[in-house]
């Protein structure tokens, strides 16, 4: 999934964020979002990437407390919880080709 939001012309870099010891989102559980993004319009975007096989209990917890950071943190911050191409059903969480449509907005 990295491989196509990073090839994509608005990305200026991008940080793969390492679970336990890098950027945490601390409520209800602890949650270290996979990625960290920044596009050429200065949106720093926390990107959790998901297999489509991986949605499990802590998915919908993860979105909202991504969400309620991103609410917190101000228009330039956002999150996304990106699925290969499964439909979740719930808020918050994309397909890859949904997601990079968005992204190449910002």
């Amino acid at each position: 999934m990295i491989q196509a939001i990073a090839g994509l012309d608005n990305v200026v870099w991008w940080h793969r964020n390492i679970e336990r010891t890098g950027f945490c989102l601390n409520g209800s559980i602890n949650h270290y979002p996979d990625f960290i993004i920044r596009t050429e319009a200065g949106k720093i975007i926390l990107v959790e990437t998901k297999c489509d096989d991986r949605d499990n209990s802590d998915s919908q917890c993860k979105v909202r407390l991504g969400r309620k950071w991103a609410e917190c943190a101000g228009t330039d911050y956002k999150y996304y919880m990106v699925f290969d191409e499964k439909d979740t059903g719930f808020e918050g969480a994309y397909r890859l080709s949904e997601f990079l449509e968005i992204i190449k907005l910002m």
